[in-house]
């Protein structure tokens, strides 16, 4: 017998609960105690006591019983609600922790759409927008909250008026700005998440040692060619950063004619990008904020790079996890203990 699918399912290998779980879950399509539960299976389906007990336990231990409030079939956020329940959370709470979170997307291009988009109808507090583009007809094929209407337009601008028609109650702030140094950085607010999507040289490492300083969680989003590529989050003080490991190719710094020779063809390169793999890296990366956010179930980008090769349908990461005697972080790895960390639901693994 398949209890439930996905992370909650149980194999039941024991026969002689088959019936008795089937026919409690038909009895729990209204709302029941668990005392009603529990004399239904041994007076109307004649478990013995200690077999009632397991098959409770069962129930209650898969995360299968929830509140009976919690699914408002008219309620905004009812469906997400029921994957907080399954998760082992309140969803009522996860989804006050949305509410009050604030991210902010470095790049409003095709990932910065896809994830701004999930996550305001996720019921995100606030965001913030920032990117000096303006839209392209090219940016049409995956940048789907633009249209043909909008190029010419300021990308920041136009996201953000969309953004508001999908969730009247969000906040969403908009800010035309290139980031081309740590002062720029440091003019930003103060959010819960940094979302880098854009794909200006350099800013990964700026953002990193803006982040790790000012004690910000933040998270790299993109795609390589055909793989779809998110993480690492980084949180300072308790996940590995950026430089704590060699996670992407470098230019050789013992050569230097070599090095500019290097750096001339990958400035030249363009990036082949389309939506499905835009998508599935937001998608992902999506999911793992959500979890962040809201503290339900585990960011799986967590001291890792995770990468999807769509070409083969490979999963793939790369280790990313803390080492004291980083450069960038180590001094700041003290801040946030891991056991605080894990005090908040979440895994550190």
């Amino acid at each position: 017998m398949y209890l439930g699918f996905g992370s909650i399912q149980q194999v039941i290998t024991d026969k002689e609960l088959w019936e008795p779980l089937a026919r409690l879950a038909d009895y729990y399509s209204v709302p029941r105690t668990v005392n009603e539960a529990r004399v239904f299976l041994r007076q109307v389906c004649g478990l013995p006591e200690t077999r009632a007990t397991e098959a409770m336990r069962i129930l209650s231990q898969g995360n299968y019983l929830i509140p009976y409030d919690t699914l408002g079939y008219d309620e905004r956020y009812s469906r997400p609600a029921l994957l907080y329940e399954l998760s082992g959370t309140r969803a009522r709470e996860v989804q006050d922790r949305l509410s009050r979170s604030h991210v902010l997307f470095l790049g409003c291009g095709g990932i910065g759409n896809l994830m701004a988009i999930t996550l305001v109808t996720s019921g995100i507090g606030h965001l913030t927008l920032v990117d000096d583009d303006r839209i392209e007809l090219s940016n049409l094929t995956r940048q789907y909250m633009f249209t043909e209407s909008d190029v010419g337009e300021l990308k920041s601008t136009v996201l953000a008026r969309e953004l508001a028609r999908r969730n009247s109650t969000v906040e969403v702030t908009h800010l035309e700005k290139a980031i081309a140094s740590l002062d720029d950085l440091e003019s930003l607010p103060a959010v819960d998440l940094v979302v880098v999507s854009a794909d200006t040289p350099g800013l990964t490492d700026l953002v990193n040692t803006h982040c790790v300083r000012a004690g910000q969680t933040w998270m790299n989003v993109c795609y390589v060619n055909d793989i779809a590529v998110w993480g690492p989050l980084v949180v300072p003080g308790v996940s590995g950063c950026w430089d704590c490991r060699r996670i992407i190719a470098r230019e050789p710094a013992d050569d230097p004619q070599l090095s500019a020779v290097i750096s001339r063809i990958n400035h030249r390169y363009q990036a082949p990008s389309n939506g499905p793999v835009n998508m599935l890296a937001s998608s992902l990366a999506s999911l793992d904020a959500l979890r962040h956010l809201g503290r339900f179930g585990t960011a799986r980008s967590l001291n890792r790079r995770v990468g999807v090769w769509t070409h083969e349908l490979l999963l793939d990461w790369q280790e990313a996890e803390l080492n004291p005697a980083c450069n960038t972080c180590g001094a700041y790895s003290g801040q946030t203990s891991r056991s605080e960390y894990a005090s908040r639901g979440e895994s550190v693994e």
